[in-house]
């Protein structure tokens, strides 16, 4: 079965999605959209489907089975609904969107069409995460009892990343990722706990220009799980080059993963459990095509009438966390 996919969006995101696709043997891209037509002039050589100026045409087009959603947030929502009132499966880059009447509103059409909307956060497709599940679900590590959380990143190249009203900031753009990597493994929260929130970096340079900006771009905050986990949770826009570590301590040892290549993945026991002898169990991963493996797990998921990972409540539950973290910190 070959996939049709119509791509809105044709910026940074958009054009890795673009790559992505365009290796997949099953996938069909039949067009593309963007606010600004210059985009695709300057990828015209490559982008063999049709451009179209408006969205609302793409959207509807009956040559699609699904629609890429690669545009800013505080777009997402008007786009994955015209896209589901066509009977269209749905990949959004994260988040789902920047408003809970919005997100409701795209699960009740989801489910009204039967149609598939996966969102993308895609740390949980790492081989380090995905060995951190792993030993979890065995036990390794015995118990979990802490876990911290950290991402960061020198921010966006785009101003919208940076306006408030615009779902900028680093707990939509960053702190989601990791929420949803915490909820994956540990499982709703008891508590929700904002620390701090602030914007350290008032003015950026962005296209040549100094733009103030209003969004947080650094964010920390704590949960507690139902089994009592504590979770710190840690997420910027300040970092100069891009961070990501994730520690979990158990009582019987601990993991520390990055999707940083550069760093090692190390499963630490007291005891050896499973395949994993006394101390130091150390892997070393080689950079991993995130967009590629999220795409072709998202075509898999429309291929065979599967349920994602990603779906649309679960991306709800991040969302309605990540609103309570910016409200109050």
């Amino acid at each position: 079965m070959t996939v049709r996919v119509g791509i809105v969006g044709l910026g940074k995101i958009g054009e890795r999605h673009i790559n992505a696709l365009s290796t997949m043997e099953n996938v069909e891209i039949t067009g593309y959209c963007d606010s600004d037509e210059l985009l695709y002039g300057q990828h015209s050589k490559v982008l063999k489907a049709p451009f179209f100026s408006d969205c609302d045409s793409l959207v509807t087009d009956g040559n699609n089975d699904a629609i890429d959603v690669c545009v800013p947030t505080y777009l997402h929502h008007e786009v994955i609904l015209k896209a589901l009132e066509s009977n269209k499966h749905v990949f959004c880059e994260k988040p789902l969107t920047h408003d809970m009447e919005y997100a409701r509103e795209i699960q009740k059409k989801a489910g009204e069409k039967q149609r598939i909307v996966m969102v993308g956060y895609l740390y949980r497709f790492h081989p380090a995460f995905e060995l951190l599940h792993d030993i979890l679900t065995k036990g390794v590590i015995g118990r979990p009892y802490y876990a911290i959380f950290r991402i960061g990143g020198r921010g966006g190249h785009r101003a919208w990343k940076h306006q408030k009203d615009k779902a900028g900031g680093a707990a939509y753009d960053m702190l989601t990722h990791m929420l949803a990597l915490a909820l994956y493994n540990f499982g709703e929260p008891a508590e929700v706990v904002p620390l701090f929130s602030d914007i350290i970096l008032k003015e950026r340079e962005i296209d040549g220009e100094t733009v103030r900006v209003d969004a947080e771009d650094c964010i920390l905050c704590r949960l507690r799980t139902t089994e009592g986990v504590q979770i710190i949770l840690l997420a910027d826009l300040i970092t100069p080059s891009f961070m990501n570590t994730v520690e979990v301590h158990g009582d019987n040892g601990s993991f520390f993963g990055s999707i940083v290549s550069r760093y090692p993945t190390i499963v630490y026991c007291k005891e050896p459990r499973d395949i994993y002898a006394l101390g130091d169990n150390v892997f070393n991963f080689a950079p991993v095509n995130l967009i590629e493996k999220e795409l072709r797990y998202f075509i898999d998921c429309v291929t065979n009438s599967h349920r994602p990972m990603n779906s649309v409540a679960e991306s709800i539950r991040v969302l309605e966390i990540t609103e309570k973290l910016r409200g109050k910190a």
